[in-house]
């Protein structure tokens, strides 16, 4: 298992829009990319940065940072993780060689993500 630099922090927030105006308007970020409950920037090539509206899902259930780790085998590092008590709390999400990602909690129940690459 390698974990890589993170590639990707992700900002949960209860008001989406008035984050997103901070960071565009205060901090003049440009997005990239938007949907339903989220909005990407990116940071430098390789990088990006998230807004993404709090919900029920796991993974987005409190206002928090989280950072993605990016890896070559999300199944593989998945299989380990869990493998060595780390406890996930989604399936892999995406589409096989166009980015899938998993989340998981540290011990003191911090989420981040795998990000396959």
């Amino acid at each position: 298992m390698n974990l890589g630099f993170p590639t990707w922090v992700g900002v949960v927030c209860e008001d989406h829009a008035s984050q997103r105006r901070f960071y565009e308007d205060v901090l003049g970020m440009r997005a990239v990319r938007d949907g339903d409950g989220f909005v990407a920037y990116e940071l430098e090539p390789g990088g990006e940065f998230e807004l993404i509206e709090r919900s029920t899902e796991p993974e987005y259930d409190g206002v928090r940072y989280q950072v993605g780790y990016a890896v070559d085998d999300i199944e593989a590092t998945r299989s380990e993780l869990i493998s060595r008590g780390v406890t996930p709390i989604s399936d892999i999400h995406g589409m096989k060689g166009e980015g899938r990602w998993a989340y998981f909690k540290d011990p003191e129940g911090n989420v981040f993500e795998l990000k396959e690459r």
